[in-house]
């Protein structure tokens, strides 16, 4: 078959779901032009393996077109992207190309945003899948919605797309493909990033004693065990001048720790009436928390033994590293 060169328009992308670039090279030969009046293209998204609740997790995924293209692969911006940059970029400048496609995605984002524009396409994963169908060839801005779960938000990088797509400069056929799918398919990249929480310490003193001075102080130990293993511990206290009841709470907790709380020192004339070692798990409380988000509570109750002795406690805050030692911390605030 006689090929036919496409001029430096060409839409020629790479996978943008590897490396979130898209190459178009100044000179390509291809089997044939492109079917511009298709409309039955399609794209496969994949949420990866990354970060396995994803797989769980409902993952919505706008996609916009944003220029057309001809029959030689040059592209021309669609009205409500009017201004966006779709020109060819040189191929032998990779690093470069890849860094002003993500800028150009990210150009197209905001003007989704800025105009409110309404999708050309929407799908939802199911078990981290997805496929969007019935596409005009064209050039399309993938933009993936944030999730939400218990533990963690995910964001996604905005990337452009194009179909059809052809793998000449990567080394590929220079057919044009018109059906992302399989190992042509677009893994998302999610970033993750931890939610958070706080955790409230409850003390309850029944009686004071009287002959042990006006102050009595209890500390506690938290040892915090993160969601990914890692391990932290703070020692706060509690100062009471007369019987009542009173709370600490320590902030910036990361959401599904697992806290085990110790009363370590319950002053020199009072004993613990409650359980010690009491755990809790931090639940979320952040800006996409409900109203009426629960936080994490403990509580402790202590009682006079006796004993005519005063005491009073020292706050200090430690974090496990990785050789097992404990670092200073500043306290909770």
């Amino acid at each position: 078959m006689m090929k036919r060169k496409v001029k430096a328009g060409s839409a020629i992308f790479l996978a943008l779901a590897v490396a979130f670039s898209v190459f178009v090279l100044p000179g390509v030969w291809a089997a044939d032009a492109i079917q511009v009046d298709r409309n039955d293209c399609s794209v496969e998204f994949s949420v990866g393996s990354d970060y396995k609740e994803l797989l769980t997790s409902d993952v919505t995924i706008d996609l916009y077109k944003v220029a057309s293209v001809d029959k030689s692969g040059t592209y021309t911006a669609e009205p409500d992207f009017k201004g966006l940059d779709v020109s060819a970029l040189d191929i032998d400048d990779q690093a470069g190309s890849a860094a002003k496609w993500s800028e150009r995605a990210a150009s197209a984002a905001q003007k989704v945003t800025e105009k409110k524009l309404d999708a050309t396409d929407t799908v939802t994963t199911t078990n981290g899948m997805t496929k969007s169908e019935g596409l005009e060839t064209g050039l399309y801005l993938i933009q993936p919605e944030e999730v939400v779960t218990d533990n963690y938000t995910y964001t996604f990088v905005p990337l452009l797309v194009a179909l059809p797509n052809n793998y000449y400069g990567n080394g590929g056929s220079d057919t044009w493909v018109y059906n992302l799918t399989g190992e042509n398919g677009i893994t998302l990249k999610p970033e993750q990033h931890a939610r958070y929480g706080k955790l409230v310490i409850n003390k309850t003193l029944l009686h004071q004693n009287v002959t042990s001075g006006d102050k009595a102080t209890f500390v506690f130990q938290i040892d915090i065990e993160n969601p990914d293993g890692t391990k932290e511990s703070k020692v706060e206290a509690l100062d009471f001048k007369t019987a009542g009841s009173d709370s600490i709470t320590i902030e910036h907790l990361q959401a599904g720790a697992t806290v085990t709380v110790t009363e370590v020192y319950s002053g020199a004339s009072y004993k613990l009436t409650s359980e010690n070692g009491v755990q809790a798990t931090i639940t979320a409380n952040d800006d996409y928390s409900d109203g009426d988000a629960s936080t994490a509570e403990v509580s402790f109750e202590n009682d006079t033994d006796g004993r005519p002795n005063g005491g009073y406690g020292i706050v200090n805050n430690f974090k496990l590293n990785k050789n097992g030692l404990y670092d200073h911390t500043k306290p909770a605030q």
